[in-house]
């Protein structure tokens, strides 16, 4: 395969696009207002919101016919929120219960 060729996206194709992390589903869209490939990938990014590793951003061009798939990484962390940072913060003179040793 030609990897040379340039996938261009026109107003008025109809994309059907992916993004998908660790085997799960995080966005896809289905429209013709789209004018590039960058177009796409933010609409994605935004509808999935904070995620961590390696997705698979998969692009269709259902009017012209071809399909671009690429990996995409993520360093974004989801924010913490102060009292489930305390909570995992070590009790200073308590004991830990194991449930599955008891």
């Amino acid at each position: 395969m030609n990897k040379n060729i340039a996938n261009i996206v026109n107003c008025g194709d109809r994309i059907c696009a992916t993004l998908d992390c660790h085997g799960r589903r995080l966005a896809s869209v289905n429209g013709t207002c789209f004018s590039s490939l960058e177009d796409v990938k933010q609409a994605l990014l935004e509808i999935a919101g904070r995620y961590v590793g390696m997705a698979v951003l998969t692009v269709r061009n259902c009017t012209q016919g071809w399909r671009d798939v690429t990996a995409l990484a993520s360093m974004r962390r989801p924010v913490m929120s102060v009292s489930v940072q305390q909570a995992a913060a070590p009790r200073v003179g308590a004991q830990y219960l194991i449930p599955w040793a008891s």
